[in-house]
């Protein structure tokens, strides 16, 4: 994704409870002190375990609650790295995940850092008769909670409603119920580049997937112009940098993988070549002349005879 936007953490939205619904609304309703968030419950595809993933190119652990602690339900907080941008600001923005078994919190401390795509966790039953997670989100940053007037847990923090933080990407998210909320998709991603025809006579690499960042330099803080069209490009230069090989093409830099691209170094090449190749690696035979006259050449069965 060539920009920071902040998109929605699971492949499969099935809004269970809004923040103004059940008990959600001790949350932001008839608060008389003012400490409000707004929390959704998303129970996933179905009644099993769906992971939620990092909804932005970075998110930092700040701090983690409750685990071994049965009278304290299980709960994660998380920062953005960086500043994201959102269906209503671009700023630091916060999540935190509530009822996680405590299974999942095996190799997460405070601290972590999480890039986008990664499971963070899954949908749990710490605190809860089913699974699903409880979500809520903001401004800013948020590393703890306060009880307000009544008597529900609040984050601590500027809190927004989710569908003012999180866009869907419908490339990943699918809605299957979003609760009659009104979401915001994510705006359409730039491409660039020219596929060329595949051609034996120069390297080549074939771009295989539709996400690959085009970037002014072979370096992954250098600026994206959006994602390299699918196809074979002719290679123009190539370089290591930030743990990948880059490969420019065109006027664009991409990082190469596997999973994203696959080089062809050409095979075959002009006439002047060939005969520069032959002249350089292949044997000759060397016989001078000293008399007009007849030579016979006899070679045996399976000998090869090179003349220059």
């Amino acid at each position: 994704m060539n920009k920071n936007y902040m998109t929605y953490p699971m492949k499969n939205m099935r809004i269970t409870c809004r923040y103004d619904e059940a008990s959600h609304r001790k949350h932001c309703i008839d608060v008389t002190d003012g400490l409000i968030d707004y929390p959704i419950d998303d129970g996933g595809k179905d009644t099993g375990r769906d992971p939620i993933y990092c909804p932005c190119d970075e998110m930092k652990v700040t701090a983690i609650r409750g685990v071994g602690n049965s009278s304290v339900t299980n709960t994660i907080w998380l920062v953005s790295t960086s500043a994201v941008i959102t269906p209503t600001f671009t700023d630091i923005a916060f999540m935190t995940l509530t009822h996680p078994n405590d299974s999942d919190f095996t190799n997460i401390k405070v601290g972590d850092i999480f890039k986008r795509g990664e499971i963070i966790c899954y949908e749990g039953t710490d605190g809860a008769t089913s699974n699903h997670i409880h979500l809520t989100c903001g401004r800013g940053s948020s590393s703890t909670w306060k009880q307000n007037s009544n008597g529900a847990w609040i984050m601590d923090g500027n809190s927004y409603k989710p569908e003012d933080v999180f866009y869907i990407d419908r490339n990943f998210t699918t809605e299957l119920w979003g609760g009659y909320l009104i979401w915001k998709y994510l705006p359409e991603t730039s491409y660039v580049g020219n596929p060329v025809s595949r051609n034996t006579n120069v390297n080549q690499i074939e771009v295989l997937v539709d996400n690959l960042n085009a970037r002014s330099e072979a370096s992954t803080d250098s600026m994206s112009y959006g994602y390299l069209k699918k196809g074979f490009y002719d290679v123009v230069a190539e370089q290591d940098n930030n743990g990948y090989h880059w490969v420019k093409v065109e006027s664009y830099w991409i990082a190469t993988n596997d999973g994203w691209t696959k080089m062809y170094p050409k095979t075959t090449t002009n006439c002047e070549e060939k005969l520069k190749e032959l002249e350089e690696s292949y044997p000759k035979l060397i016989f001078t002349c000293d008399k007009t006259g007849k030579y016979l050449i006899y070679l045996q069965k399976g000998s090869q005879l090179y003349l220059q």
